[in-house]
């Protein structure tokens, strides 16, 4: 109950965050009347075959070794630091894209599902975030991680209907308040810092 209390609210704060994903659904929000929420869909998709993968990768690891699925949660939890400490730097970078043209629904709906699956950097995030929150003392631990990835799927695919519904309301303003990149920007790296500095400084393994 504990890890939920935490990972709830650490899936809205990120997903509400604008990032690269957010940055896609509006282009092709801007470009086609339902783009983002076609785009949406894709990366959706995408969420759940990271999921899927993180499943069987670390739910194999777990039966080799407890301790190896530890050290993967404090590997993590550096790449959580990394992740934040680069978003706080490049804080003041988020720039309005530009619109996309308009390709239709399946094509959005294809590119969103590759830009998802075939960014390294998002397999490394579910491989990095999940474990955060997983007992190797509890349930059976590809149950717990298919949990949580159905769970931060769901809460990232709203967010990101939700961004791509206001795609030209949150385009102007971006375009008139620079703050506003600045401040999501760190809000972004403080959380996944936050994130990474729990795991490293527990005092025992979840």
């Amino acid at each position: 109950m504990e890890s939920w209390l935490l990972f709830i609210p650490a899936c809205l704060a990120l997903n509400l965050t604008p990032g690269p994903d957010v940055l896609f659904i509006l282009s092709q929000a801007l470009g086609a009347r339902r783009g983002g929420l076609w785009a949406t869909l894709g990366l959706g998709l995408s969420y759940l075959g990271h999921t899927l993968l993180a499943v069987v990768g670390l739910s194999a690891l777990v039966m080799q070794s407890a301790a190896a699925f530890t050290l993967i949660k404090y590997l993590g939890a550096g790449y959580l630091l990394y992740l934040g400490w680069c978003s706080l730097r490049t804080a003041s970078r988020l720039t309005v894209p530009a619109a996309a043209q308009d390709s239709g629904a399946w094509r959005t709906f294809r590119r969103g599902l590759m830009v998802g699956l075939l960014n390294p950097k998002v397999a490394l995030f579910f491989l990095a975030f999940l474990p955060q929150f997983v007992s190797v003392n509890a349930v059976p631990v590809s149950q717990q991680l298919l949990l949580l990835g159905l769970v931060f799927t769901l809460t990232a695919t709203l967010c990101n209907g939700g961004y791509a519904l206001m795609a030209r309301g949150l385009q102007a303003r971006i375009r008139v308040s620079p703050g506003v990149s600045r401040l999501t920007g760190k809000l972004s790296g403080l959380i996944m810092m936050g994130l990474g500095m729990r795991l490293a400084l527990s005092k025992a393994p979840y």
